[in-house]
């Protein structure tokens, strides 16, 4: 199966002028890359507006705040009340420190603005590996962190005022940082040293070392983060997958004869790959879902009632996860798949199912009107309460 055909409009946008099928792969997991745009394509994004007031409706979440000043934090305690009843943000010292040249990140944005969680969401789906979109502002000519590398896919948009970012590569061997400790002066030999404006996109592959500078004006940027499941995270599935046998919960014959030994080592061989295909990445993604874990949904009030959807037939259903519908179902049942979850419902389900993944939400009477006239609408309500009770889907108003 070719994942590259699916070029989803948005991050076609993202990417413009590359086209996602070169991004794929020229860059992707390779080499970095470095897109310029018109000014306004990260607009809608977030403003200094909304970020003023996600800060100061979070002043309690102080663990989202951090400071950083020449490769170094600063202290919580000089810009936060850590101790008491309530922990809290001191705006007026956070903003003297800004004033001096600190960076101001604020972490996992995403769960707090519904554009971004959008976005990250988008991610995810796509790239099929967890993403957090924090939020970076700085004022002066210093630059907040360090020269360091990330753990994981990194893509940068540049929302407001210009930065200046270098990249060095996967290695930073011989590399001189002293100017960059005393003064913000980066370091010679950056394979990318490249002046961000509004509307540009900067990617960085996982261990790749860069370092970002302010430019004495206001600057804003976005990082996505996106952890791709890895090698060792296929390896634990396939161990996991062993787990429940006969074989597996046997205590190791450290003390029998070498014959018994060889023979348990060539069965617990065998049995590690028995029903493993040929396309291990594919399986892995087909039944785990890869290593996100979904965002919390709720449908409340409805959800917690033994009813578990409200009246009427005016109300959206939607899934509120990633799900597949299983080919080959036992007979008399379908099975749905939500990452490692394989649940089995009655074979009806499966029509709702199928107009769920078509095109997600649709309203209690689509389903009703679009099953092909099999169910009826107390059958469709008893099968869209048991997704909402599963935490498969969710009801909005």
């Amino acid at each position: 199966m070719d994942h590259r055909t699916d070029s989803p409009a948005w991050l076609a946008t993202l990417l413009a002028p590359v086209a996602v099928e070169d991004f794929l792969s020229d860059y992707w997991l390779k080499r970095h890359l470095f897109c310029r745009g018109p000014a306004d394509r990260f607009s809608p994004l977030l403003s200094w507006d909304t970020l003023n007031t996600t800060l100061a409706h979070h002043w309690r979440e102080t663990f989202r705040f951090r400071l950083a000043l020449q490769g170094r934090d600063l202290d919580p305690a000089s810009y936060a009340d850590l101790d008491g009843y309530t922990p809290r943000i001191r705006a007026k010292d956070v903003t003297d420190h800004l004033r001096r040249g600190a960076t101001l990140s604020f972490d996992a944005i995403d769960e707090l603005h519904e554009p971004l969680t959008q976005l990250a969401e988008s991610f995810e789906s796509f790239f099929r590996g967890g993403t957090k979109i924090n939020i970076y502002a700085g004022w002066r000519a210093l630059h907040g962190l360090d020269l360091h590398r990330d753990n994981q896919e990194i893509f940068i948009l540049q929302l407001d005022g210009r930065k200046r970012w270098l990249l060095y590569g996967f290695s930073i061997d011989g590399i001189d940082r002293s100017g960059l400790r005393d003064s913000s002066a980066p370091p010679q030999g950056a394979e990318l040293d490249q002046v961000l404006q509004p509307g540009d996109l900067l990617y960085i592959p996982r261990g790749c070392y860069h370092v970002a500078l302010p430019m004495n004006e206001p600057t804003l940027h976005l990082t996505l983060g996106v952890k791709n499941p890895r090698g060792a995270d296929l390896l634990q599935w396939i161990v996991a997958r062993l787990q429940p046998s006969e074989l597996a919960a046997r205590d190791l014959p450290f003390l029998a004869p070498a014959a018994e030994r060889l023979d348990y080592a060539e069965r617990l061989r065998a049995s590690l790959v028995d029903g493993l295909s040929r396309d291990l990445v594919e399986q892995y993604f087909a039944e785990t879902g890869s290593n996100l874990k979904p965002r919390p949904s709720f449908s409340l009030p409805w959800s917690a009632t033994p009813e578990l959807v409200p009246p009427g037939d005016g109300f959206l259903v939607g899934l509120s996860t990633r799900v597949r519908l299983c080919d080959e179902s036992a007979a008399g049942f379908c099975e749905i798949h939500a990452g490692s979850r394989a649940l089995r419902f009655p074979r009806i389900m499966q029509s709702v199912a199928a107009l769920l993944l078509e095109r997600s939400p649709r309203t209690f009477r689509e389903l009703v009107d679009g099953n092909g006239g099999g169910l009826d609408a107390e059958a469709v309500r008893l099968l869209v309460g048991l997704l909402v009770k599963e935490g498969l889907a969710e009801i909005r108003s």
